[in-house]
């Protein structure tokens, strides 16, 4: 009786985290509707963007490009750049770019990005931060599009959309943009009810004076945490889908399975921080930090544990044992996905069981290093 309750909890919890939260999302949001959080004409804000860099000189040519094409008053806006400790081209791309509005920082040594976005935002002038990376492209009038949610005293940062450009017929490809289209629509039903708790790293705005130091002394995932450091300060990060930015996938679910190791490590490090949110008496936060979070980021413990109830339950129970029968037949849809994508052939749909299985084997390997405190603060360029 006791593995069963704990084979159909974690059934549930898989269910809710991934389906039943958005249904409760769009049920909500079509109750409640509510207006623009910010108003037609506003004056502009000063901006001060910020992109950290390393080894980016495959991208940086494109990145300068793209800051050209801003529609925004080139007297308010400043993009600092923090180059940590690059062996390659990056820093001479940047000093080269001969924009007036680009200012470029060397740090001679590694130190990883929250050392430079802590460094990087103490010299920012803006009253507006803007945060991107070097890979995101964005739209011309992405930025305004962003800042003008700040004429809402209430709004403390304001996340864009980010679409992933992919091959779709690599596992890769189709199993990150098919998850980021998927997390576009959450968030933008979080933000209508009431807050998002994490925001698109490459694209995202927040005002300078709500910014809290990132803590160097463990590795934390930093546009997760920025937006949770400014919700417990009691304002709204709110998602902007016409702010919009564009990214490359990388194609390969090794390449995404170390990038999702690596932010699971960061992910299970920053729940030090925000642990007081998860009081049900913060009401919604509570709620979207439990449902679209903790419980995600703990499904590969859900999963063995159905797994492990499956084998045992299915010796004495036909019922049971079809569930083993269909765990095993998902495991094995995920190896061909494997074998698939090593020999680059085209699966189709039944790339996206790869993809889910390999992104939670991530965030298991990510609780390991999490444990051992094996993650290290720098991170290295996957494209």
């Amino acid at each position: 009786m006791f593995l069963e309750i704990l084979f159909w909890s974690a059934v549930f919890l898989i269910v809710y985290t991934y389906c039943l939260y958005p249904v409760i999302l769009l049920v909500c949001v079509t109750l409640r509707r509510s207006g623009s959080s910010f108003a037609n004409s506003v004056s502009p804000f000063s901006v001060t963007g910020i992109i950290a860099v390393y080894n980016e000189e495959k991208i940086l040519p494109q990145k300068m490009e793209n800051l050209k094409q801003i529609e925004y008053p080139k007297d308010y806006i400043a993009f600092l750049f923090g180059s940590d400790g690059s062996t390659d081209k990056t820093t001479e791309i940047i000093a080269t770019s001969n924009l007036d509005y680009v200012i470029l920082r060397l740090f001679p040594h590694r130190r990883g990005k929250v050392h430079v976005l802590n460094d990087l935002v103490r010299e920012a002038t803006g009253e507006i931060i803007f945060f991107s990376d070097a890979n995101t492209l964005v739209e011309p009038q992405a930025i305004q599009n962003l800042v003008r949610h700040f004429s809402d005293p209430k709004v403390g940062a304001v996340s864009g959309k980010l679409i992933l450009r992919s091959d779709r017929s690599t596992a890769g490809g189709r199993g990150e943009s098919s998850y980021w289209s998927y997390e576009n629509h959450v968030k933008n039903l979080e933000s209508k009810l009431y807050t998002i708790l994490g925001a698109t790293g490459g694209i995202y705005a927040m005002r300078r004076s709500l910014y809290v130091p990132l803590p160097t002394s463990v590795p934390v995932t930093d546009d997760f945490l920025i937006p949770i450091q400014i919700v417990k300060q009691g304002y709204r990060v709110v998602y902007e889908p016409e702010a919009v930015g564009f990214e490359e996938t990388s194609n390969s679910i090794l390449g995404e399975f170390k990038r999702k190791s690596r932010i699971g490590a960061q992910n299970y490090h920053t729940i030090s921080f925000f642990t007081k949110l998860l009081h049900p008496r913060f009401g919604f936060v509570a709620f979207a930090l439990w449902s679209h979070k903790m419980v995600r980021w703990f499904v590969p413990f859900l999963l063995i544990l159905l797994v492990s109830a499956t084998a045992i339950l299915g010796q004495r129970s036909e019922i049971y044992r079809f569930f083993f029968l269909v765990f095993i037949a998902f495991v094995f849809i995920g190896l061909l996905g494997m074998i698939a994508e090593k020999l680059k052939l085209r699966i189709g749909i039944f790339s996206l069981p790869y993809y889910f299985l390999a992104m939670n084997a991530a965030l298991f390997v990510g609780f390991i290093r999490f444990l051992f405190g094996s993650q290290k603060s720098t991170w290295d360029v996957i494209r």
